[in-house]
């Protein structure tokens, strides 16, 4: 990259360590595609760089609190987001050419501004080009010529300054209705989870020779829920399969399948399973076609304390479950 059409602007360079490379290689591995995985891993790295820019200007980050650091978000969403503690969350976008820039929609919402970066071919230095506060007006689509200058980035951010309430000590109250996953694991008397069943058992009473439905393995869980049809899906029966399977101490790979029940065939036409984040943020949905037995989701990773929901719906209807890892 010889020019820009920035080049008047204030911009930043910073070093980029072995590390800020190794880590971007370690979480672009949870990426569906290798794709998807290249540019993330990109991505990790202008994140890294906007990380050590906003600590040297006497910010405070949470790298922990980021979407980009959730693997249920990151598996099926594409962001690359920082958190500024006090402040709210930056986009941070790693950048080749003068060309405009699409920004993923996943990311219009929920943002306090939108940072940029050029990542150097060594992988050795990242430039940050400047910042611009929205971008769902232009529904993502960004020229580099729009960018601000770092000289405003401070002052910029103190506006988005926040009063933060810390809530300690959050009661079970808050959390009820949520299943959590990994008491499921437990399999302990005082957590039992009366509307889901042992889905081998569930399985074997339908007309259907569907076994092949649930993974075997001595780890894994297996759970079913049949849904309320009467009062959420008109009259077409259903039912939702959970695999869980530990991946390490505090990571667990989950999977999520919709079939019929009651003897029906196929699922209704047009029936759709989507994970959705805490935030109701539609990440992945897949819909039944004509004719389908079943549908899932992609397999993904969820880490101790991530939360998710998934919604079926049909027509005007749908029922939403949450989740906890």
């Amino acid at each position: 990259m010889n020019t820009w059409e920035i080049s008047d602007n204030l911009t930043f360079t910073v070093n980029l360590k072995l590390a800020h490379r190794e880590l971007a290689k370690q979480l672009s591995e949870q990426k569906l595609t290798p794709t998807k995985a290249k540019q993330f891993y990109y991505n990790i790295l202008a994140v890294c760089a906007v990380k050590d820019y906003l600590e040297l200007l006497g910010y405070e980050t949470n790298w922990d609190n980021s979407d980009f650091n959730n693997p249920v978000m990151t598996t099926f969403a594409d962001v690359a987001d920082l958190e500024v503690k006090n402040h709210g969350k930056l986009e941070c976008r790693a950048v080749f050419s003068d060309e405009n820039i699409q920004i993923p929609e996943d990311t219009w919402s929920n943002r306090i501004g939108y940072i940029f970066v050029h990542i150097d071919e060594s992988l050795r230095e990242a430039e940050i080009l400047g910042f611009i506060s929205s971008v769902e007006e232009t529904e993502g689509v960004i020229s580099l010529n729009q960018l601000r200058s770092l000289e405003d980035f401070p002052e910029y951010l103190s506006q988005k300054e926040q009063l933060v309430i810390v809530k300690e000590n959050v009661g079970e109250s808050i959390q009820e209705g949520i299943v959590k996953l990994g008491k499921w694991l437990e399999e302990t008397k005082e957590y039992i989870e009366k509307e889901w069943q042992n889905a081998e058992e569930l399985l074997k009473r339908q007309p259907q020779n569907i076994s092949y439905m649930t993974r075997n393995s001595s780890e894994t869980i297996n759970k079913a829920k049949l849904i309320d049809l009467k009062m959420n899906l008109a009259t077409h029966p259903v039912m939702l399969l959970m695999t869980v399977t530990p991946k390490s101490q505090d990571k667990l790979k989950i999977r999520a399948r919709l079939c019929p029940i009651s003897g029906e065939n196929h699922l209704p036409l047009g029936i759709k399973l989507e994970i959705l984040s805490e935030l109701d943020k539609v990440l992945k949905e897949v819909k039944a076609e004509s004719r389908d037995y079943f549908v899932q989701l992609p397999e993904f990773t969820g880490e101790s304390g991530d939360k998710f929901k998934l919604r079926i719906t049909l027509k005007d209807a749908s029922l939403t479950e949450e989740f906890m890892v």
